[in-house]
């Protein structure tokens, strides 16, 4: 599953409707294709930085506090933003909960299917996303007892940042991104709302400049 659709982007012929042409399910849609867009980009930076910092180490421990705190700050904002983007609590908008508000839309009968496969694959990913929440609210958003007083319950297994579960990550994000596309483009409203970014990070490099 590639990331890269900027190409696809530049080439693409489809609908272009304004803000103010869409109804309330289209921009929707785009907000939350949106929101996927820009998790997903912090999770390819993230992925950019841990590959820059690791094949360039000569150049990164110059600044070795610096680079810690980017990754330290990156993983943050991905785990917020992708959490919020699973929220399913009941006062939020999250994909779940966009989903079923498409199955009692107009749209309904020309997109039942898709959705219908948009929610058996979102179940697939469920452990994913669980571990996705368990990161924010035990770690990020509050001090949970468990993991601040980690020494009074040892029994516990600490929670791991592994990669592939980065790795899966990216590749929910991925999903989530053309699924909402696909789901936008049956609502007549098909023109990506974003493009991806690419890794400039070895520009910083003193032979890479100008």
């Amino acid at each position: 599953m590639s990331t890269n659709w900027n190409q696809e982007k530049y080439d693409f012929i489809g609908q272009t409707l304004s803000w103010d042409q869409k109804d309330d399910i289209q921009r929707l849609l785009t907000m939350l294709q949106n929101d996927a867009v820009d998790t997903l980009n912090t999770v390819l930076e993230y992925r950019f930085v841990m590959d820059f910092t690791f094949e360039e180490q000569s150049y990164t421990n110059k600044a070795p506090y610096f680079w810690g705190e980017v990754m330290k700050s990156l993983r943050f904002t991905l785990i917020m933003k992708s959490a919020r983007l699973f929220d399913e609590s009941t006062d939020a908008i999250g994909i779940k909960k966009v989903f079923n508000i498409l199955e009692q839309s107009p749209y309904h009968s020309i997109m039942s299917d898709d959705i219908k496969k948009a929610i058996s694959q979102y179940e697939t990913y469920h452990i994913y996303i669980d571990e996705i929440r368990t990161i924010r609210d035990k770690l990020y958003a509050h001090n949970d007892r468990k993991e601040y007083q980690f020494w009074k319950h040892p029994s516990d297994k600490d929670i791991e940042f592994n990669g592939k579960f980065w790795g899966k990550l990216e590749e929910i994000l991925i999903w989530v991104r053309d699924t909402l596309l696909s789901l936008r483009s049956l609502t007549g409203d098909s023109y990506p709302v974003n493009i991806e970014i690419s890794n400039d990070l070895y520009n910083l490099l003193p032979n890479n400049n100008d």
